[in-house]
């Protein structure tokens, strides 16, 4: 942990504190495997029980909204459902100037 939380690298530290790399790396994973032994497993942690929220949603078709395309060589207009008739308006004006 010292070597760790000193910010060097583990060859300056060993150089340090002159210890032989190899031996360094030896007892890290001596060290590595004690803890991974001791560790307890998984399943006695102390965690809540999972839970399942049942999702109910609506299986009926969607009610599909009108709309006139027009196809013209120099344009296409589409009027969805629910325009407003001052757009509607407009737009056969357009339709109209154009034609």
């Amino acid at each position: 942990m010292e070597c760790q939380d000193s910010g060097m690298t583990v060859r300056t530290w060993c150089k340090q504190k002159s210890i032989n790399e190899a031996s360094y790396y030896y007892w890290l994973k001596k060290i590595r495997k004690e803890a991974c032994k001791q560790r307890l497993p998984a399943t006695h942690v102390n965690q809540k029980p999972v839970e399942f929220a049942k999702l109910s949603f609506d299986t009926r078709p969607m009610k599909t909204l009108g709309s006139i395309t027009i196809h013209l060589p120099v344009a296409t207009i589409e009027v969805k459902d629910g325009t407003s008739k001052e757009t509607l308006e407009n737009v056969l004006l357009a339709l109209k100037s154009i034609c």
